[in-house]
């Protein structure tokens, strides 16, 4: 080697260091970028992981609260449809309900269909035939007809329904009771077997509810 080109190359020898310390730096960023993206690969295959775990909990969760939120809507309805049949049935008096096919008690009936129909509920579990039923045994002397559909769901009407005042006086009223087939409309019944797959929830559940009014 010559003087010349021995001093070239100890001029070029700090570039030389520069370019090795540059591909070092290179080699350490690209360990790190490589480690970086397989970190980020695990985090969101976690994420990924716990979200499968809870999604079948949060969709039961959302698919109960509309279902059970709608029921408790219907009831009220129905609730509301049977005051007011009790609270027409007491302004009627009592003097016909010996009769075979009393008026008062149809004209009860046909009060409970309209509200449920101006509400928006279906009347087709209520049926269409006035039948008589057995009347409880606390009021042995009160008189009963139903208004029933298939399964036993429909429309019952109670009239001279015995009940104590609060001073000890024996009164008579007039007590209305619905029983409303609900059918899970968001398929709550279906859908909870993503969480208990043993789980068996019938498709059509009662939805009762009453009301009394004194005569």
């Amino acid at each position: 080697m010559t003087d010349s080109e021995a001093k070239s190359g100890r001029a070029l020898q700090p570039l030389h260091n520069l370019l090795c310390a540059a591909s070092r730096f290179r080699d350490r960023i690209s360990k790190g970028a490589r480690r970086m993206r397989r970190m980020a690969g695990e985090a969101e295959a976690a994420e990924l992981l716990e979200f499968a775990l809870a999604l079948p909990l949060i969709v039961i969760m959302v698919i109960g609260l509309l279902d059970f939120a709608n029921a408790y809507n219907l009831k009220q309805k129905l609730a509301n449809a049977a005051r007011e049949g009790a609270r027409l049935g007491a302004s009627q008096g009592t003097t016909d309900i010996t009769n075979a096919s009393p008026t008062s008690v149809q004209n009860v009936h046909d009060a409970v269909i309209a509200y449920l129909q101006n509400a928006r509920v279906s009347t087709t579990f209520i049926g269409t035939t006035q039948g008589t039923c057995t009347v409880a045994s606390a009021n042995p002397n009160g008189f009963c007809w139903n208004y029933l559909s298939s399964g036993g769901y429909g429309l019952t009407i109670e009239r001279a329904v015995q009940i104590n005042s609060a001073d000890g006086k024996q009164l008579l009223a007039t007590r209305v009771t619905l029983n409303y087939p609900y059918n899970w409309t968001f398929g709550f019944n279906h859908i909870i077997k993503l969480l208990i797959p043993s789980a068996s929830v019938a498709g059509t559940i009662n939805i009762e509810t009453d009301a009394m009014m004194q005569d």
